[in-house]
């Protein structure tokens, strides 16, 4: 029998933690805040190459293509550029010599350890709320979670940076604290470099990619909007919003209505073909993650439930409640 609303808060609370995730990472929010903390400026793309790329060593061009998700000639192509800016290295497979290896430069593996370290400390802001015991069911939720999801898409990329983090952080936080916060940043890195929403889209064969669903979850939330602000929203340029909207406009997904402010610009508004997509994106994201937990007792979930909504909660709400990365973006319904 299938669960009635009430008893999905556990899922739903989760899945609003990984999806504001998958918008701050799949947005220029994420390069912005490596550029702020390191004045470092990478696209949204190159910095998730070299994340992927981060404590593993040297790693084959294809086994990046593969986590990644594009092919052999444009994975060449982006590290060529990498490299050319001094972010990796490439060399030559001393087992295979028809192999290329790809491996982060010293000073690009620096950079990533402060990146880690800062962003980090984001998802820590609401743990001191809780004792020793909540600290440590909070960590099996997300264990769990970080465990099934792996499991369930084995070949999503796997990053190292749990364990980096626990070497940098070494002693600064106790061992409960240490065990809780390695699955979040489990959680948090395999969905910044996963192929996100793409997957879901190409599933229910959704008329568009990924960024045309932000585009569309930030207009449903806080529209109409004019261009301008929903470029800010996204973190991208006003060119790149109104192309955006020109295509979501031609899909029917939103109607252009004139501002009764100004006249002489439009506000961009969500339809009803619109709100229906998101409707059933979020439909059949919530069946898949129950499939995946679909074992837990109601004893657990009892236990689980508060502590998760609290945590998620009190970690989006620290972000704000504007822009890109607020934490009211996402429904909590």
């Amino acid at each position: 029998m299938d669960r009635v609303p009430e008893e999905l808060a556990l899922e739903r609370a989760t899945l609003r933690l990984i999806n504001t995730v998958a918008f701050m990472s799949g947005t220029r929010a994420h390069s912005r805040g490596l550029r702020a903390v390191t004045g470092t400026e990478l696209s949204p793309s190159d910095l998730r190459f070299i994340e992927l790329l981060g404590s593993r060593g040297a790693v084959p061009t294809s086994t990046v293509a593969r986590e990644l998700g594009i092919d052999l000639g444009q994975t060449s192509r982006q590290a060529a550029q990498l490299e050319a800016a001094g972010h990796l290295v490439r060399s030559t497979d001393p087992a295979d010599r028809r192999r290329t290896l790809l491996e982060l430069s010293e000073p690009a593996a620096a950079t990533l350890d402060r990146w880690l370290l800062a962003w980090s400390r984001d998802y820590l802001v609401a743990e001191p709320r809780w004792s020793a015991d909540g600290i440590a069911a909070l960590a099996e939720w997300f264990t769990l979670v970080y465990d099934r999801l792996v499991t369930a898409l084995p070949d999503s990329p796997r990053s190292a940076a749990a364990d980096r983090w626990t070497e940098l952080a070494g002693d600064d936080y106790d061992a409960g604290t240490r065990a809780f916060f390695r699955p979040v940043i489990g959680i948090v890195t395999w969905v910044g470099q996963s192929s996100g929403f793409n997957d879901l889209l190409e599933l229910i064969d959704a008329p568009v990619r990924q960024t045309g669903l932000f585009a569309l979850q930030v207009i449903q939330r806080s529209g109409p909007l004019p261009v301008a602000e929903v470029a800010a929203r996204l973190a991208i340029d006003p060119s790149q919003a109104s192309k955006r909207l020109r295509q979501l406009t031609q899909l029917r997904l939103v109607d252009r209505a004139v501002d009764g402010f100004d006249r002489r610009s439009t506000l961009v508004r969500i339809s009803r073909k619109g709100a229906a997509l998101l409707t059933r994106v979020l439909e059949v994201q919530l069946t898949v993650f129950q499939k995946l937990i679909d074992d837990l007792s109601s004893e657990d979930r009892q236990r689980w439930t508060p502590l998760v909504e609290s945590y998620v909660t009190t970690l989006l709400d620290a972000r704000g409640s504007t822009g890109p990365s607020g934490g009211d973006l996402f429904s909590r319904n």
